[in-house]
């Protein structure tokens, strides 16, 4: 449905340009109800779910928890092969966080992947300040041409940063999903690293900190959980971690970029994360993949289709029982999966499709000016 832009009962389409996020003005459909008819996805049924306990639970933010429920963020992590869909079923748990608690979603943004693109008439992206941006789209086919673009021309705004602390307490929005890029030069990562002095953890060497610019680019995201919790601000927000693995794998050392120690703050920030409203949805393909300190800190647990779900407790890390004790997730179809905790699981849970707009992928380049 679309109307002229002069029509006055604009409010009532799902125009994207015309969303109350967009426009700032109440009365309008808001940005998960123009994501959710324009993919055709019904509203959200807390009845349709068997345990409260599991997918409601995770999903409904309070700090007014009652029976079944939890204060706070919540979290999960989801596993599954490449192929299951842990990208379209992000996107649609992303819908469903906008459509239930109208909070700030951001999607960790990766220069080589780009699985948030079927959102991107909704998305404003974050990318630092001092740093050229550049784009362009890549085709599967390595014999064609890749097209550069520009961001803006994708999106519906882009904003620059300054630093981690910035981002939370400035340019997020709630009811409105987010795209962030990491600063190659990790501006601010020492300063709020050094602003939590009961957090300390052994830097790699005399000569610099726990944070650094020549730390690979994946660290910039230990600085920005810390930032979120130590400087709020505490409203809810919740962070979408698809590939955590590249983040905190299992074979994390203490090496010259101190990533096990980073894994560390990771861990000691996840259940303060909790306390003050942030949310944290991982996602891999495997349990093994990510690193233990900090599968131990997560209480949810999403099996995608084609993997076999655990059966018994030594299979997960952080959990000391589970409620399965067949396989059934490994004859599941893409579109299905089982989230579980420690004392229920939800059978084949379902979402709808959120198609890509085309098959190429989104390449950004952050070029440390000078």
């Amino acid at each position: 449905m679309s109307l002229k832009a002069n029509d006055p009962d604009q409010y009532l389409t799902d125009t994207i340009d015309y969303t109350e996020q967009a426009t700032g003005q109440g009365g309008r459909w808001t940005d998960a109800r123009s994501m959710r008819e324009e993919f055709g996805i019904a509203p959200y049924d807390r009845e349709a779910f068997e345990y409260p306990n599991v997918v409601p639970n995770a999903l409904e933010h309070t700090w007014d928890a009652g029976r079944n429920q939890d204060a706070g963020g919540t979290d999960f992590l989801a596993t599954g092969k490449p192929g299951c869909g842990k990208s379209t079923f992000g996107l649609s748990w992303s819908v469903r966080l906008l459509e239930v608690n109208e909070e700030k979603v951001v999607w960790r943004g990766s220069t080589s992947r780009s699985e948030w693109l079927p959102l991107a008439p909704w998305t404003t992206v974050l990318v630092p300040k001092g740093v050229d941006v550049s784009a362009e789209l890549v085709p599967k086919n390595p014999r064609h041409d890749a097209l550069e673009v520009d961001l803006k021309d994708m999106v519906r705004e882009v904003k620059r940063y300054e630093d981690p602390v910035q981002v939370n307490r400035q340019l997020l929005e709630p009811g409105q999903f987010h795209v962030l890029y990491p600063d190659p030069r990790m501006k601010g990562c020492q300063w709020v690293y050094e602003e939590a002095p009961e957090r300390t953890y052994e830097a790699p060497g005399d000569d610099r900190g726990l944070f650094d610019r020549e730390d690979p680019l994946n660290h910039w995201w230990f600085a920005y959980v810390l930032a979120r919790v130590e400087k709020g601000p505490n409203d809810f927000q919740s962070l979408i971690l698809d590939e955590i693995g590249d983040i905190a794998p299992e074979a994390a050392r203490s090496d010259q970029f101190a990533t096990y120690q980073k894994v560390e703050l990771l861990r000691d920030t996840f259940v303060d994360a909790r306390k003050y409203g942030l949310s944290l949805f991982a996602f891999g393909h495997s349990e093994r993949d990510i690193h233990n300190l900090i599968r131990h800190k997560i209480r949810w647990r999403i099996s995608m289709p084609g993997s076999a779900n655990p059966t018994s407790k030594n299979d997960v890390i952080g959990m000391d029982s589970v409620p399965m004790d067949n396989d059934m997730a490994s004859r599941y179809d893409i579109g299905e999966c089982l989230p579980f905790t420690e004392q229920n699981f939800e059978r084949k849970v379902r979402w709808d499709d959120i198609p890509a707009p085309h098959d190429r992928t989104l390449s950004v380049d952050l070029e440390v000016r000078g």
